[in-house]
């Protein structure tokens, strides 16, 4: 029974906690702007607050630090940007000679819809919903990242209207889940990999002039397609060449084995 509380009550209960404050994000946000009068602080307190039962419940769970637990230890920065600064490469490259500088960059919403958003969605959507799953009721890779991305692809649905955008923006966004999840348990659960990725794939589609949704125009999404598959095969021969044994594996698919 203690388990259960444990592991399913206390998760459910803080998740909706922080659906409640998300929900209302904006209603928060200009609470917070009354008084501090600094949009981007307001924001990124929104997401601290909405995000602070997620750390109670990971604390209540593991007991362990939580920052540890969820992998955005300082020591795996350094892995993170380097990794995510490979991957990008071929976004950046096409930017760079096929894409025009957006003309209406705001530096400050720049920074929170890159960074900020990238550091907070890897936090609820990987490293809880997904973490809890996967390492802690140890339900398996396949239902876990299953579950985590259809919640993280319903969440970005707001940017489509018509039925056909919706679908391919619910796709991809689900495809893009299973890519960070499967990157951060490769990675020894270290969530700045997903994290800086996330965060460099929205700051090169919003700096340059791609299209204001998911699905921007078919040479990006090339280029956007071998980002993914240079983070999945450099990540194959790292572990290859390093004789270091994949987590994720026929064994892990359905349960987690915890050695």
């Amino acid at each position: 029974m203690k388990n259960i509380i444990k592991l399913f009550v206390v998760p459910i209960l803080s998740f909706l906690v922080y659906s409640l404050v998300s929900y209302n994000f904006e209603k928060v946000m200009n609470s917070f702007n009354v008084y501090i009068h600094c949009s981007l602080l307001s924001y990124f307190l929104v997401y601290v607050l909405a995000v602070i039962p997620l750390f109670v419940s990971i604390y209540i769970i593991t007991r362990e630090n939580i920052i540890s637990v969820l992998g955005l230890d300082l020591k795996g920065f350094g892995r993170g940007i380097s990794l995510a600064g490979l991957f990008i490469i071929p976004m950046l490259v096409y930017g760079l000679l096929f894409s025009k500088l957006n003309s209406h960059i705001d530096p400050a919403n720049l920074f929170a819809k890159s960074f900020l958003a990238g550091l907070f969605e890897e936090i609820i959507y990987r490293a809880f919903i997904f973490g809890v799953l996967y390492r802690f009721i140890k339900l398996g890779f396949l239902p876990s990242i299953a579950i985590a991305s259809f919640i993280f692809a319903l969440g970005h649905l707001y940017q489509g209207s018509h039925i056909i955008d919706l679908v391919e923006i619910f796709l991809l966004t689900f495809l893009g889940s299973i890519l960070y999840a499967w990157l951060y348990t490769e990675w020894s659960f270290n969530l700045w990999v997903p994290i800086l990725l996330h965060s460099f794939m929205n700051l090169i589609w919003m700096i340059f002039d791609f299209d204001n949704t998911v699905i921007g125009s078919w040479g990006v999404n090339i280029c956007r397609l071998l980002t993914v598959s240079l983070s999945i095969i450099y990540t194959v021969k790292f572990k290859i060449k390093n004789n270091i044994p994949f987590v994720i594996n026929k064994n892990t698919l359905w349960r987690f084995l915890r050695k």
